[in-house]
């Protein structure tokens, strides 16, 4: 598995840049309000459904791509007995539309990709490359775009089709900000935040969001508590939690594990924080809710 991996500051003369990259296995991804820029997915072994609420629900078969449009609202499920690994791609720029329109990428379907295997090596070397520090953005802007090319002559068209509708998922809990106006770190304050409510289901490590925003974790930190009394580390962990709890208001019949899932954290430690956080643990928050939802059944019958 390639963990979650944020470019910094894309240079705005780039019309085409590397926003993000990395893979998941097995898991649930829920984005209600959708991802700032075109996402490619690369279905590896794994088997699943993306839902695009009020457009519709598509089966992705492995060795598939699947593009999602920025600011997209999309959930996807993976089937309970695929086993395998889900890739994306985050591609930003002003030209990222059109070059993938040009490239004929842009349906609303998934499409197979003959030579899988390469495309996926591809991938990988982009996350290596960033992982490591050693390939410029302007370099890495020129590897997208020879590897939309290279996924552009690969495409094998599909015939997967609409399954159904979905309807929109719940509204953000929004972890309150300060009434601080005219902090000079203000404006990489506000992109850490978004940043962090972007990519909460993801491996973001606070280095990821500080060399984001062109700042030192001590420094980031320090902003953080002066705004909102608490670390960075310690805003995205409540922003987490709080994702947590609004996900399993949503999904009454949900288990722990897969609320943990949700946004990204290893199950036992979510246990512990939620009841800190909470005062109660999550298992005994989704009985209470299976409760309540049993009275309204039986009073709505």
């Amino acid at each position: 598995m390639l963990a979650f991996r944020l470019t910094g500051l894309p240079d705005s003369r780039l019309p085409l840049y590397l926003y993000s990259v990395g893979s998941q296995e097995e898991k649930v991804l829920h984005r209600p309000d959708g991802f700032p820029v075109y996402q490619l997915f690369l279905s590896r072994g794994i088997e699943g459904q993306f839902r695009l609420p009020g457009k519709g629900t598509w089966t992705m078969g492995a060795e598939q791509l699947f593009i999602v449009e920025p600011e997209v609202a999309h959930e996807y499920v993976p089937h309970s007995n695929s086993k395998g690994e889900l890739g994306y791609i985050g591609i930003g720029g002003a030209s990222a539309g059109s070059v993938l329109q040009s490239a004929g990428l842009l349906q609303i379907e998934p499409c197979h990709i003959s030579g899988f295997e390469i495309i996926w090596s591809r991938m990988t070397d982009l996350w290596h490359a960033l992982n490591q520090g050693v390939t410029e953005m302007w370099n890495t802007s020129a590897l997208i775009y020879q590897l939309i090319l290279d996924i552009a002559q690969s495409k094998i068209p599909s015939d997967v089709g609409v399954v159904g509708t979905g309807s929109s998922m719940a509204e953000d809990v929004v972890v309150p900000r300060s009434n601080q106006e005219s902090d000079p770190g203000k404006e990489a304050l506000i992109r850490a935040v978004a940043l962090m409510h972007t990519h909460y289901q993801d491996d973001l490590l606070l280095k990821h969001v500080a060399d984001a925003v062109g700042y030192s974790v001590q420094h980031l930190n320090r902003l953080f508590h002066q705004h909102y009394g608490v670390t960075g580390h310690q805003y995205m962990q409540r922003l987490r939690l709080h994702k947590a709890s609004d996900w399993l208001d949503n999904h009454p019949r949900a288990s722990v594990r897969e609320a943990a899932e949700t946004v990204g954290m290893e199950v036992n430690y979510f246990i512990r924080m939620y009841k800190r956080e909470f005062g109660e643990t999550p298992g005994k928050g989704i009985k209470h809710r299976n409760q309540l939802q049993m009275e309204k059944d039986l009073t709505n019958s």
